[in-house]
């Protein structure tokens, strides 16, 4: 919902602040002063390309700022923090800033929550903030795509079921058919592809490596490198242990020794003495076993020439392959499953066809039950539409919805067109490109109607320029009690020049000429008495006029 839109500096307006409430807003005023350049205003805030000739004459620039409020958990207030830009949250409701600066000289700029954004941001948002129906707007429900989604808004919780039924077996053919393009697209290199495996495989497993097998070999090879000077090191060490007999004895025997001499001794403290030589020599006669196992145990049979041998395979290998050879077994195992799948290309290209086949079935299956929906609703919509039709001046027009076979697309099967004929006698034609722009603006108007009680959602404003173009007298307070009738589910703003849909309205916002520059003011009571009979008779002075007016304002209310 808007809350306000402040503007500087847009044609003929200097300064200006709208304050915008629930309901219906009728904004009126004479000719050429300046009702177009509110449409003008929101249209910058909702991204439109801007226009340099409708800054103000002698202005630098134009300044245009809105204020929307939105429910908190709204997808637009996820755009406006995902953007940076700040929101005042209270409750459940959230406030949004939107502001945008076109200068006399040079490019606008756009701002979300007070951060500068691009101003495809802006136009992004635009659907999900205002409906502008007019004259010179791009209507919401012209494309074919749009008025898909209308009709399919119209068909409720069934409908939306019924398309993420169908969306999901959509999305399982776009894969389906992902998968046999690109089978089909690698088959030409297939048989290049198994050949380069092929080699992978028969390069390793000639060579037949383990993991971990090249630092096992250095390690040993190392071992045996320095295997003699290891060999004399632990000689000298048993020698010095065990000794060479009676001529040479070893420490284990000099300890012994000791042990033999404090024996029998009765000295204080020769008994430890002797207890701790004994321990000592244990410990050095184990140690004696230790390292003459060691030094019996460097033959091992391993020729030094053969671990080398075996090195430069691996080395040769991981050259040829261009990888480390641990790399090279995974690779190869790799390689080994890729051609299993490789082994039988025509019986996996049959089987991704079936799984094709299955999947466009499913599409087909699921967009039927959709178009049988979506044709259910076409016959209510269409005849819910026509009833308001008939109260809004177009009593003896009429449209249809055709909803016609179509290549599946991520929407469903079927073609959707809104047709309309001004009479019983003349041919149905499409919508978008038959009805004039008052018939259209009416048109919408009564869609809108009938989506706002059978959709789930709706737009939370909607905005008509010249809904009334051509009518007047009963037809005329028709449309206003239809605008307010849709006010009664959204936010509804309608420029207009006939007092017979202000009246309707439950608040009323005149754009007048003054001295310099267009005002824009809220008026009530007294005031607004006068500005429809302005509206009435082109004169707020006739007695008459005021009557009349004072009479629409009672018929309106009582309406209601």
């Amino acid at each position: 919902m808007i809350d306000e839109v402040r503007i500087e500096n847009l044609g003929v307006i200097e300064d200006a602040t709208i304050e915008f409430a629930p309901g219906l807003t009728a904004i009126t005023g004479e000719t050429g002063a300046g009702k177009t350049m509110l449409l003008n205003s929101l249209g910058l805030l909702l991204g439109k390309q801007s226009d340099v000739s409708k800054v103000r004459i002698g202005a630098e620039r134009t300044v245009v700022e809105g204020i929307f409020e939105v429910s908190e958990s709204a997808n637009v207030v996820d755009t406006v923090r995902d953007s940076g830009g700040d929101v005042d949250t209270e409750g459940e409701s959230a406030g949004i800033t939107i502001s945008r600066q076109v200068p006399a000289e040079g490019r606008s700029r756009c701002f979300l929550g007070g951060r500068s954004v691009p101003r495809s941001t802006l136009e992004s948002l635009g659907e999900s903030l205002v409906t502008i129906h007019g004259q010179s707007e791009q209507m919401r429900l012209r494309s074919a795509a749009a008025q898909l989604r209308a009709l399919d808004s119209a068909g409720g919780t069934k409908a939306a079921s019924a398309l993420a039924t169908y969306g999901d077996a959509w999305n399982e053919y776009r894969e389906a058919t992902a998968t046999l393009e690109a089978f089909r697209q690698s088959a030409r290199d297939m048989a290049s592809k198994r050949l380069a495996l092929t080699a992978l495989v028969e390069a390793v497993d000639e060579v037949e490596p383990e993991t971990g097998e090249e630092d096992s070999l250095r390690e040993r090879i190392e071992r045996l490198d320095s295997i003699e000077e290891t060999r004399s090191g632990l000689a000298e060490a048993l020698g010095a242990l065990s000794g060479d007999g009676e001529m040479m004895p070893g420490a284990a025997d000099l300890v012994g020794r000791v042990a033999s001499a404090m024996s029998g001794l009765k000295e204080p403290g020769a008994d430890d003495v002797r207890k701790r030589a004994e321990a000592a020599e244990a410990e050095l006669k184990d140690l004696v076993q230790v390292v003459g196992g060691m030094l019996s145990g460097l033959e091992t049979g391993e020729p030094l020439n053969d671990l080398h041998a075996r090195k430069a395979k691996l080395r040769s290998l991981s050259r040829k392959l261009g990888m480390s050879v641990d790399e090279a077994i995974v690779e190869a195992e790799h390689a080994r499953e890729t051609l299993a799948d490789l082994e039988d290309p025509e019986a996996r290209e049959a089987q991704l066809e079936e799984e094709l086949a299955a999947a466009k079935k499913n599409v087909m299956t699921t967009g039927s039950a959709l178009r049988k929906i979506r044709q259910e609703t076409a016959g209510v919509f269409a005849k819910r539409v026509n009833e308001e039709l008939a109260q809004l001046a177009l009593g003896r027009a009429e449209i249809s919805v055709a909803v016609e076979p179509n290549e599946p697309r991520a929407d469903g099967i079927d073609k959707v067109t809104f047709m309309f004929r001004p009479d019983s006698h003349a041919p149905q034609v499409p919508l978008a490109s038959s009805a004039s722009g008052g018939e259209l603006s009416r048109i919408m108007l009564a869609i809108e109607l009938v989506l706002a009680k059978l959709a789930p959602e709706v737009p939370p404003t909607f905005v008509f320029d010249e809904i009334d173009a051509g009518v007047g007298g009963e037809s005329a307070k028709a449309i206003g009690a239809r605008l307010a009738g849709l006010a009664e589910h959204a936010q509804v703003i309608v420029v207009t020049h006939l007092a017979q849909v202000a009246s309707w309205a439950d608040r009323q916002v005149v754009v007048a000429r003054g001295a310099t520059s267009t005002e824009v003011r809220a008026v009530s009571d007294d005031e607004r008495v006068l500005e429809l009979a302005r509206m009435l008779s082109g004169s707020a002075d006739l007695d008459s006029a005021r009557r009349h007016a004072a009479d629409l304002l009672s018929e309106s209310t009582v309406g209601r």
